[in-house]
């Protein structure tokens, strides 16, 4: 995988991975709410022995010194010492409490002990161990006197005493948030990257392309300018086939599209020919929710009864072209757009108009492409990037079969942000609750494609 592949990843999945992040960063940040503030107070000691005043017993003298700092670093923290600096401090909790606050430590080669003691204050740290080296040097003053009222043969003097701390020493508030940050990255990157190889939806054209054996005669990005551009050359690629008179336009996604056979019936309004647009959709998701309102038949109707074509066609001058709506369907309307009557209504409509655009429903909701696809010359799968996936897709065209697919149509539709959909949400709201006054009918909702601009 190279880096344009993981920055395409980036880009498409770029909310998980930021959730990954904040979720590991909100664990560290409770992490630390957890854990108590400390104080540390360090005192450094120095080791000596008594010896003679030559070079030779000073240097043996200072090795012996060395062999003592082992045992003095133990009796630093012993409970002897512990027991006598909570007795005089006043220090609440046990003994083995208070001994794993003191810590000491020896550097090597030296004669140096340094006790560090944490504490919750910055005084207490400090008193604890000042308080800690003193007994420590009583300790050693009582072990290392031979006889009484002689001087002791090694002695601890104090070098650097404890300093008041004036930040805390843990926690490592820094050094958390950034192992917080670390794990978030790398479960954000693990989630996104999971992601990407379980998601099956199609999300760009050339997804769409690698799946079928025809060509992608249009993208169109709904809502954007150059949709009405693209629908221009969606019609001159139609156009360039002579024979193709009558379009069938179907859905390889699970939804019906119908702003694509909306768009397209305009775009060939546009240059002076009569269009009329069909919407067979027997889901009821077709072009006829765009229409204006009408009282004729239907395709429906045309199918159950010998009724005239021109009875049921409504006119639709704002976009420039006329609709057969669908009309009231009932559970008979699918087997009847495989008989002969629906034969008749496509010859009587191919007499007397340019161009026929027809929606059928989705190839995975109903058969109904595969019995009009006979009728026209030209059958367009059209795949909406985003909901549709690739099983799907794979799904329809094996349904379809890949004869009777002539070209497809890719379309997506701009992302709605949050506050815009609030926005709009709460209007509507306001609309429907707002009384309409007499004589006057509500404004018409605006169609998907802007047929009326």
């Amino acid at each position: 995988m190279g880096l344009t592949e993981l920055w395409r990843i980036a880009r498409r999945r770029w909310m998980i991975a930021a959730a990954g992040v904040l979720i590991c960063l909100a664990a560290a940040y409770a992490y630390l709410t957890t854990l108590p503030v400390t104080y540390t107070a360090s005192s450094t000691c120095y080791v000596s022995m008594a010896t003679g005043t030559s070079v030779n017993d000073s240097y043996e003298g200072g090795l012996a010194a060395q062999q003592r700092v082992r045992s003095y670093v133990t009796l630093a923290t012993s409970d002897w010492v512990a027991l006598r600096v909570k007795g005089q401090l006043g220090l609440p909790g046990s003994v083995d409490a208070l001994r794993s606050k003191l810590t000491a430590s020896s550097p090597p080669a030296t004669m140096l002990i340094v006790v560090t003691a944490t504490d919750g204050t910055a005084v207490g740290a400090r008193e604890i161990a000042d308080q800690t080296v003193s007994q420590f040097r009583a300790l050693v003053d009582q072990l290392e006197t031979i006889q009484r009222g002689a001087a002791p043969a090694a002695r601890v003097a104090v070098v650097d005493p404890a300093v008041l701390p004036t930040v805390p020493s843990g926690p490592k508030r820094n050094r958390i948030l950034m192992l917080g940050l670390v794990a978030g990255l790398i479960v954000g990157g693990a989630g996104a990257f999971g992601r990407e190889r379980l998601d099956r939806r199609l999300h760009t054209s050339a997804d769409v392309a690698a799946l079928l054996p025809v060509p992608i005669l249009g993208i169109i990005d709904h809502g954007r300018p150059g949709a009405t551009g693209e629908l221009r050359r969606l019609r001159t690629r139609l156009a360039a086939r002579p024979s193709t008179k009558t379009v069938l336009l179907t859905s390889l996604s699970k939804a019906s599209v119908p702003d694509v056979g909306i768009g397209l019936a305009r775009s060939l309004a546009d240059t002076g020919a009569q269009v009329v647009l069909v919407d067979a959709d027997t889901t009821g998701h077709g072009g006829s929710a765009c229409v204006p309102d009408h009282d004729g038949p239907g395709l429906a109707g045309l199918l159950g009864r010998s009724v005239p074509v021109e009875d049921a066609l409504v006119a639709w001058p704002e976009a420039g072209f006329c609709v057969l709506p669908l009309g009231d369907p009932d559970s008979r309307t699918p087997d009847l757009l495989a008989n002969g009557r629906f034969t008749e209504i496509m010859s009587t409509l191919r007499d007397e108009f340019d161009h026929v655009v027809v929606q059928v429903a989705p190839v995975t909701a109903a058969a109904d492409a595969i019995a009009v696809s006979a009728h026209c010359d030209a059958t367009l799968g059209v795949v909406e990037l985003g909901p549709a996936t690739s099983t799907g897709v794979s799904g329809a065209l094996a349904t379809l079969g890949e004869q009777r697919l002539s070209g497809a149509v890719v379309c997506s539709r701009p992302r709605r942000r949050l506050r815009a959909l609030v926005t709009r949400t709460k209007s509507r709201r306001s609309v429907d609750r707002s009384p309409t006054p007499p004589n006057e009918s509500p404004a018409p909702e605006p169609d998907p494609v802007g047929v009326g601009q």
